[in-house]
């Protein structure tokens, strides 16, 4: 301990980010852009977190075995990321009959799913890999340091001490946490430690896909297509070892089927040498011969301990829902909890890794990045902003319904059942605020927000900013139960389509306190073109 007491001086970084996933990637670009001083630790000896794409050794396809598709009509960040790093991406293959195999001793029955089974979602040509591979390709060297997992982190006050398990400590003033809640929760020593409200939360939020396990099988062409199969099977029998069959053709090269497996971590252990001839024998069941002659590639992401941790393994699986605390900057500014996990929208995707890095993102850099010079000349046209911005409100408003729909449908596509109605209204009015908080930040010199006044931390403009959407949550929530219960896709899900009184006060809940979030955010934007005051 004693070695601890007398660290050696070196430079303290202006940020340390933990986690070199898509979400620490996607940030430490952002801030090495906007010129601050960041390190990148990553614990594995590899980027991308639950981003891993492998090759076939055959044909050289890309073959993902973590994050693989996104939905262009409801998450724009990755949308956007995508086209700006000049990716090419490939609509997900569902053209032709889908399999049903719900009794293992019969022939698996083919349908036509109407519109497709996975809603139009597209994935990245040449592997999910690529897209990490080209953010860290725009980092300085050095910044990124890998095999590097961190113990312990101490507030001293100036700076945050950064203990890893092995080598010299580092020293930050801010730190970020771009992991899963629960790994923090399990592998971490925090001191002072984090309030007891949101240590609770972060054990309490599931990492998604911490216990599955996917399996990708390479042929050299794609017999199911030729058959007039889509190439999607659903298993739905005790003895099931693919629940959920997919084309995963990359177009380019070769040919694959992928599947998730049915089994859980327990099974999987259990059946570990025999698990490669029960997925051969699954799709030979489904497709026939052709189905053999495969090569596979299997990733179990409940043996990853930088994924999975005990926690997720103890309890059932479930999609994240984030609580507002993890979005909340702990040590008074200093620590900031990141993550897919953490986010309002698309938590567990890369949609949600991107809307987390953006969020904080903007937290950092309006603390570091001064505004520009008051004296500087610049066109001013407030009445003219507001009436703009007023406007953008009005039209994401009317497109708020429809895009609750495409959310709902999108849930029901990929099999996620749980608080539906709850998880697609939040999606939408984070949508609506992003895309809000997006329209702040262009209009901000037009606004001449370092003109007005500012009473008790409140922004003179923001409560002009926020009335154009007066009413609104609860008219989305009402046409949002109007289209429930006339959907015939909700005739399952009694609890959706016509949710009690109690649901209807969760739900209200949650819309308020995005609603919080995104007033406080609004005005810290405002706030944040104040000019800034110097102490002598």
């Amino acid at each position: 301990m004693a070695a601890l007491l007398h660290l050696p001086t070196h430079k303290v970084a202006d940020v340390v980010v933990v986690g070199a996933g898509l979400c620490g990637l996607a940030l430490t670009r952002s801030l090495v852009a906007r010129g601050l001083s960041v390190t990148l630790l990553e614990a594995r000896d590899r980027i991308g977190g639950r981003v891993l794409t492998r090759s076939d050794a055959q044909t050289g396809q890309a073959l993902d075995l973590g994050a693989t598709w996104y939905w262009p009509e409801t998450e724009p960040r990755i949308s956007a990321l995508l086209g700006e790093l000049g990716l090419a991406t490939l609509a997900q293959h569902d053209p032709g009959d889908a399999l049903w195999l719900t009794d293992p001793n019969r022939q698996p029955e083919r349908r036509q799913e109407e519109g497709g089974v996975h809603a139009g979602a597209r994935h990245i040509q040449g592997g999910a890999a690529r897209l990490v591979e080209a953010l860290a390709a725009e980092l300085p060297a050095g910044c990124l340091q890998l095999n590097k997992p961190v113990r312990v982190l101490r507030d001293r006050g100036s700076h945050i001490d950064i203990l890893l398990e092995t080598g010299a400590p580092l020293r930050a003033r801010q730190i970020v946490l771009a992991l899963p809640p629960r790994l923090v929760h399990q592998r971490m020593l925090l001191d002072p430690p984090l309030p007891a409200t949101v240590w609770d939360a972060m054990e309490n939020t599931a990492t998604w896909m911490a216990t599955h396990a996917k399996a990708l099988v390479a042929f050299d062409h794609a017999f199911w297509r030729e058959a007039g199969q889509s190439g999607n099977a659903f298993v739905r029998h005790a003895q099931a070892v693919l629940g959920e069959v997919f084309d995963a053709c990359d177009e380019a090269q070769g040919a694959a089927l992928g599947g998730f497996v049915a089994l859980n971590p327990a099974q999987r252990e259990h059946f570990q040498r025999g698990l490669p001839l029960l997925i051969e024998s699954q799709l030979a069941q489904l497709y026939g011969q052709a189905a053999q002659s495969g090569r596979l590639q299997l990733q179990d992401w409940a043996l990853e301990p930088w994924t999975c941790s005990g926690t997720d393994r103890a309890t059932p699986p479930e999609p994240p829902l984030a609580d507002p605390l993890l979005r909340q900057p702990q040590w008074s500014g200093r620590v900031f909890l990141g993550g897919s996990e953490t986010a309002a929208h698309g938590a567990g995707h890369m949609e949600g890794a991107l809307e987390a890095a953006d969020r904080i993102a903007h937290a950092l850099l309006r603390q570091k990045v001064p505004t520009a010079n008051p004296q500087a000349p610049v066109a001013h046209d407030r009445e003219a902003a507001l009436r703009a911005f007023a406007e953008g409100v009005a039209a994401r408003v009317a497109a708020a319904p429809d895009q609750y729909r495409r959310h709902l449908t999108r849930l029901l596509s990929s099999q996620q059942h749980e608080l539906l109605t709850q998880r697609a209204l939040l999606a939408t009015v984070d949508r609506v605020y992003s895309e809000s908080l997006a329209q702040i930040d262009a209009l901000l010199p037009a606004l001449d927000a370092a003109g007005a006044a500012v009473v008790q931390g409140q922004h003179a403009l923001t409560p002009q900013l926020l009335a154009p959407f007066a009413g609104w949550n609860k008219g989305l929530l009402q046409a949002a139960l109007a289209f429930n219960a006339s959907s015939c896709a909700l005739s399952n899900f009694a609890q959706d389509q016509t949710p009690d009184a109690e649901t209807q006060r969760a739900i209200t809940l949650d819309l308020a306190a995005a609603w919080r979030e995104f007033a406080i955010e609004l005005n810290a934007r405002l706030l944040q073109a104040q000019p800034m005051v110097c102490s002598a």
